[in-house]
């Protein structure tokens, strides 16, 4: 047997992620629904908030690929309203809960709301750049 085959087991290997759009940890209340049309909307919350996307906390699974309707709510903002699709899903268990984690993206969001949740996430990230009249609803 060669010294090589022991190798695999003193080696660590990182995997490193890059994303186009900076990403924030964020618990932010959203509405949902699974219907594109005029379904009754579920409360949930988000565990993450990107440029391109969101992590919701949702009680079931939902299949990669569905589209599903969001209003996201930034705080001293009305709702933002977007279609996104699913992109990945995973349970999440514990003590309390079993959640699925679920990934999407956006797929029709207005450019003037898309801007400002990149504001909202690039002030979270360095309050000092956030702009003043944005900066005062996220203290109310």
């Amino acid at each position: 047997m060669s010294d090589h085959a022991n190798d695999q087991t003193d080696t660590a290997y990182t995997q490193f992620t890059r994303r186009r759009n900076p990403r924030i940890n964020i618990t932010l209340p959203v509405e949902y629904t699974m219907s594109l049309d005029l379904a009754p909307t579920l409360p949930t919350k988000t565990g993450s908030l990107g440029g391109g996307g969101l992590m919701l906390f949702l009680p079931t699974a939902v299949p990669v690929g569905r589209l599903m309707k969001l209003k996201i709510s930034l705080p001293g903002r009305p709702p933002i309203p977007c279609s996104v699709r699913v992109v990945w899903t995973e349970l999440l268990t514990g003590m309390e809960r079993n959640d699925f984690k679920t990934g999407v993206a956006f797929e029709q969001i207005a450019d003037a709301d898309l801007d400002l949740l990149r504001t909202f996430i690039k002030g979270q990230q360095n309050p000092a750049e956030i702009p003043a009249a944005l900066y005062r609803h996220t203290q109310e």
